[in-house]
C-alpha cells in the first residue's frame, strides 16, 4: 500500500502543475487582448489621420474653387428652374391640365402560332386633372440638389 504521505506529494505536484498551465494561459489570454487593443488603437489612429488628411485636401479644394458670383447665380437658376418644372408637372393637375397616357392594345388571336392575326395598337387615354409624377423628375430634383450643395 501506498503511504498517506506520498499520495498528498503526488497530488500537491498535479495540482502545482495544473495551477501553472492555467495561470501560463491566463498570461497568454491577457497578451493577447493587450495585442487587440494596441492594433484597434493604431487603426483608430490611422483613421484619425486620413479623416485629416481628407479634410485638409478638401479645404483646399474649396479654397481654389474661390467665390465666383457669377457660379453662383447659374446654380441658383439652375435649382429654381428645377423646382418651377417640378412644382408645374405636379401642381397642373390642379389648374385644369389635362394629360394623354399611352396605353399598348392587343388585338386579334394566335392559334399555335399557325394562325396569327394580332394587332399591336397605340391609344391615347385622356386624363383630367389629374396629378402628375414624373420618375425623371424626382431623379432632376435630387441632381439639382446635389449640384448645388455641391458646388460644382
Amino acid at each position: 500500500m501506498i503511504p498517506i504521505e506520498v499520495l498528498t506529494m503526488a497530488g500537491g505536484a498535479t495540482m502545482g502543475g495544473l495551477f501553472k498551465m492555467i495561470d501560463k494561459a491566463q498570461e497568454a489570454k491577457a497578451k493577447q487582448q493587450e495585442q487587440m487593443i494596441n492594433m484597434m488603437k493604431a487603426k483608430t489612429e490611422q483613421a484619425d489621420a486620413d479623416s485629416e488628411r481628407a479634410t485638409k485636401a478638401a479645404d483646399a479644394a474649396a479654397a481654389r474653387v474661390g467665390n465666383d458670383p457669377f457660379a453662383k447665380m447659374t446654380r441658383r437658376i439652375f435649382v429654381l428652374a428645377m423646382l418651377a418644372m417640378g412644382a408645374w408637372a405636379m401642381m397642373g393637375g390642379l389648374t385644369g391640365l389635362d394629360i394623354y397616357v399611352p396605353v399598348e392594345r392587343t388585338t386579334g388571336f394566335n392559334f399555335l402560332g399557325l394562325f396569327d392575326n394580332t394587332k399591336t395598337q397605340t391609344e391615347y387615354i385622356k386624363l383630367e386633372n389629374a396629378l402628375v409624377h414624373f420618375e425623371w423628375l424626382k431623379i432632376s430634383i435630387l441632381a439639382a440638389g446635389s449640384f448645388y450643395l455641391g458646388k460644382s
